[in-house]
C-alpha cells in the first residue's frame, strides 16, 4: 500500500520514505529526492504558483511506474509511506503526488491516520 504522512507522525515507520529535500536532521529513514521539490518553489510563498510548477517541473518529467517501482526498492516489503514536513497535506507536495498517482496510474494514495490506520476520505 502506497500512504503519505509528515515526519513528526510517521519517520519511525520501517516503510517512510521522505520526499522533501532537507528532511529533518534526526531523519535516518529511507529518502527519494525525486519527488522533492526545488527549494526555489517551496520560497515561492504561493500555493497556486507552487502547485503548478510542481506538476510541470517534477510530476511531469518522471515516469509513475518507475517512481513505484523505486520506492518499493527502497523500503522493501512494507506499506511506503511518502513523507514530507506539513501536517496537513491539502497545500503540500505529497499531496500533489497523491492527486498524481490518482491520475496517472488509478491508485488512491490514502494519508495515515490517528492509530496508524489510513484516514478513508483523503482526495
Amino acid at each position: 500500500m502506497l500512504r503519505t504522512s509528515y515526519f513528526a507522525k510517521s519517520a519511525r515507520d520501517p516503510g517512510a520514505v521522505s520526499i522533501a529535500r532537507f528532511p529533518p536532521k534526526w531523519y535516518a529513514g529511507a529518502r527519494y529526492l525525486s519527488l522533492a521539490p526545488a527549494p526555489d518553489m517551496i520560497r515561492s510563498g504561493n500555493w497556486e504558483v507552487f502547485r503548478q510548477r510542481y506538476r510541470d517541473e517534477v510530476l511531469t518529467t518522471i515516469d509513475p511506474d518507475a517512481v513505484l517501482h523505486e520506492l518499493g526498492e527502497l523500503v522493501p516489503g512494507q506499506d511506503i509511506i511518502m513523507l514530507c514536513f506539513e501536517k496537513e497535506r491539502t497545500h503540500c507536495h505529497r499531496g500533489l503526488v497523491a492527486e498524481w498517482f490518482s491520475e496517472t496510474k488509478g491508485i488512491r494514495v490514502p494519508e495515515v491516520w490517528e492509530g496508524g490506520t489510513t484516514q478513508a476520505t483523503i482526495q
